[in-house]
């Protein structure tokens, strides 16, 4: 399953799929811990809304929810299915 694209530099959409996001997840949980990732999670998916970029507020309420995952040991270590 892909999520909705990001726009890059270059200014063109680019798809980031549910693995991008899963090892995102799982990098900022074991870097920075969860309470920090969940934080940083929450804030850009405020400004996303925010600032109206609703293509993209669906790419940071997955990462929140699969950081959410990450923390709680409820990933396994195939992909997850995203709803």
């Amino acid at each position: 399953m892909r999520c909705k694209g990001v726009v890059s530099r270059k200014g063109y959409r680019q798809m980031i799929t549910t693995g991008d996001l899963l090892l995102t997840a799982k990098y900022l949980v074991a870097r920075h811990g969860a309470a920090a990732a969940l934080a940083f999670a929450a804030r850009g998916l405020q400004a996303m809304t925010l600032s109206r970029q609703n293509q993209l507020i669906a790419d940071w309420a997955a990462l929140h929810s699969l950081i959410e995952d990450a923390a709680n040991g409820r990933l396994a270590e195939k992909a997850p299915a995203i709803h």
